[in-house]
């Protein structure tokens, strides 16, 4: 499965932070300038080149190979069972899809980020209504918001 990069800039910024790193810190021990890795952790770049990435990896923990792969740069071997820290990190993240469109749709990510950070209850509750929101549309029989007027 493609990642995208909103994804993959949450999983760089998670590993840092679970470094305790700083950005610039970072950025400087990767040769990257911090608003360019500010950029990837937000989503606004594209996957960087493999170059960069090899360049993070030992300061984030993880192989070359780890981030590599994490970043689809590498295919997992069939049936193998990746435990390494890249792929458990990143599972956390992209396990969720209803998360990555709330992160694309701009009214939605403005929202979420002027909360701050939810804790995992307050995320699961916050899926439980979206899912409320969805099964209305179908007992509905329609699959778009419902109008005001209606």
């Amino acid at each position: 499965m493609p990642i995208d990069p909103v994804s993959f800039g949450f999983f760089i910024k998670k590993l840092r932070r679970e470094k305790n790193i700083p950005l610039t810190k970072l950025a400087a021990l990767a040769d990257l300038s911090p608003s360019y890795l500010s950029r990837i952790e937000r989503g606004e770049r594209n996957i960087p080149h493999a170059r960069i990435l090899q360049r993070l990896a030992p300061h984030l923990g993880l192989t070359p190979e780890e981030l590599l792969t994490a970043a689809g740069y590498l295919s997992r071997k069939p049936g193998s069972k990746d435990n390494s820290p890249a792929a458990n990190n990143y599972d956390d993240i992209s396990a969720d899809s209803h998360w990555q469109e709330i992160v694309r749709d701009p009214d939605l990510n403005s929202a979420v980020r002027e909360i701050g950070r939810l804790s995992p209850d307050e995320k699961e509750g916050l899926l439980v209504f979206l899912k409320a929101i969805k099964l209305q549309r179908e007992l509905r029989g329609k699959d778009r918001p419902r109008d005001v007027n209606e």
